[in-house]
């Protein structure tokens, strides 16, 4: 008799072991070869690499200007990324890894799909929860924000385990995670718990959830984890970081649509159609079902965790798609348990159709942005690929082959994003501070995303003030100095904008700086 070394774990163990290495499917394609991507992952990642450089890792700076609007969690777990990946004495030389960077990112999203795996074993069962933990895994919003370097793939993860701890009245778990929480972003966390925690109370009209976890050692633990840091950034900036993070960041999002990132209502449930494949396909069932089974203990905690905060988030003006991503580990429960004990096969049929094409048009839309300035023969290899596992996947979760079916949107989901990661239309920072690469310091007035001070040095230059013996990258709406010889020229696409750019290259080797200076003056 063959034995697998499958036989000598436990069933659970085997499902977190195969959700671990979907996920690792899912997240790890395009992570090194993705650019920094800006603007908000580049100013994490720098402001790390400038921790590592002052030896300062309490105030957040980009450059010269205060980074007063997250708490330093996330930086510090770059940090402790960099160092155990060996990176710390290159950051020093100048050298800058991005994928180092994002691995926290990857442990908090494998983090967030194991937790909800084992949060949806205690609520309904195994394959219940194997299925809703691997819609997370595969989900677009996860697995993008798997790729960056910023807070919100550890702050899923956190809301993960919150929930976990709470369905299996684990109060160290609960508490330590939500210090986690609140060391990567802030109070956000402590909103979506309690407000589930309070609506679940209400409708139960008990406080059964809420006692176990009311244990003090844990609560002045937790206290005890992330306190320290609040107090030292209040002291070292005389308060200024509360007034900025606070009064500006978080009151200036619920004041009006910050950065433009607006959105009408209903932007979240639009948005889902995409963020959540495939598992958008069990969605319609989910809701039934939830209707069917909301006086279960089980369904109004999942309804709790949902909706409110949901709800909360359409109202607020400030709008963008991962805001929702720390519900859906209780969403990703509900469409796993609704899709194995409902019935329905002609529902299932035709969401299951629904997600075939929607990963028909994602993938097909990848492969057109990615691919289209390598040439049509790759497009011609790469899409048909790309929609052939978004049918397999969506065909085999209809037949109630999960693991096949999670397997073959994993590998939808990899492929997809590591093609994308290689596109062209994202390389323009790279090729601006390649420019740089001779040693030059980089002076960019008119091309000023944060991924080029990552890329090219924390000295590089934002504005016109430039020094002679600079590389100066000068678009078409600016004249550059007389006495400055033009090297080069660089053509891409500034994303972060929407429009095509053409930097012309010159070196001030030529110059004085009396000339450099009168150039610079408005």
């Amino acid at each position: 008799m063959r034995v697998s070394v499958f036989d000598f774990l436990q069933p659970r163990w085997r499902d977190l072991l195969l959700l671990g290495l979907i996920g690792l499917v899912a997240f790890l394609p395009g992570l090194a070869a993705l650019p920094p991507v800006d603007r908000d992952e580049a100013r994490y990642m720098q402001a790390t690499v400038q921790m590592v450089e002052t030896g300062d890792v309490i105030d957040i700076r980009f450059q010269d200007d205060a980074r007063h609007k997250k708490p330093a969690g996330a930086h510090w777990a770059q940090l402790g990324s960099l160092a155990l990946t060996g990176q710390l004495d290159d950051v020093r030389r100048g050298e800058r890894a991005a994928w180092a960077h994002r691995l926290p990112s990857v442990l908090g999203a494998l983090i967030a799909v194991w937790a909800t795996y084992l949060a949806g074993v205690v609520l309904f069962g195994r394959r219940e929860a194997l299925l809703g933990a691997g819609f997370l895994a595969v989900s677009v919003s996860l697995v993008f924000e798997a790729h960056i370097a910023k807070t919100d793939a550890m702050l899923a993860g956190a809301a993960a385990v919150v929930l976990y701890g709470i369905v299996a009245k684990r109060a160290w778990t609960v508490w330590l995670a939500l210090a986690a929480g609140v060391l990567i972003k802030g109070p956000v966390i402590i909103g979506v718990a309690g407000l589930a925690l309070g609506v679940d109370a209400a409708l139960s009209r008990s406080l059964d959830r809420v006692r176990p976890l009311a244990k003090p050692l844990p609560v002045l633990a937790a206290i005890a984890l992330a306190a320290p840091w609040f107090v030292a950034i209040g002291l070292k900036t005389d308060g200024a970081f509360f007034a900025e993070a606070l009064g500006r960041d978080f009151g200036g999002k619920i004041a009006g649509a910050q950065e433009t990132h607006g959105g009408p209502p209903g932007y979240y449930a639009l948005t889902t159609l995409a963020m959540f494949w495939p598992g958008v396909m069990a969605l319609p069932v989910a809701a039934v079902f939830a209707w069917r089974e909301r006086p279960s203990p089980a369904v109004r905690l999942l309804l709790a965790w949902v909706l409110p905060m949901w709800l909360v988030l359409e109202f607020v003006p400030t709008k963008l798609p991962h805001y929702t991503l720390p519900l859906y580990p209780a969403l990703a429960l509900l469409a796993g348990a609704a899709w194995v004990r409902t019935g329905a096969p002609k529902t299932k049929l035709a969401g299951a159709a629904v997600a075939a094409g929607l990963g028909v048009l994602l993938g097909a839309g990848v492969a057109y942005a990615s691919l289209v300035p390598q040439g049509i023969a790759a497009i011609l290899i790469v899409t048909p690929v790309l929609v052939a596992l978004s049918i397999i996947a969506s065909h085999m979760l209809r037949l109630g082959r999960d693991k096949a079916g999670l397997v073959a949107a994993a590998l939808f989901i990899g492929l997809g994003f590591g093609t994308l990661a290689r596109s062209p239309l994202l390389n323009l920072s790279p090729r601006v501070a390649a420019i740089g690469a001779d040693g030059a310091r980089l002076v960019s007035p008119d091309y000023r995303e944060p991924s080029l001070v990552f890329l090219a040095g924390t000295d590089t230059g934002l504005t016109r003030a430039a020094q002679v013996g600079d590389r100066l990258a000068v678009s078409g709406a600016s004249t550059p100095p007389g006495c400055a010889a033009k090297i080069g020229e660089v053509s891409g696409t500034n994303y972060a904008k929407g429009r095509e750019l053409t930097l012309s290259v010159f070196s001030t080797e030529g110059c004085t700086q009396a000339e450099l200076d009168r150039w610079a003056a408005p």
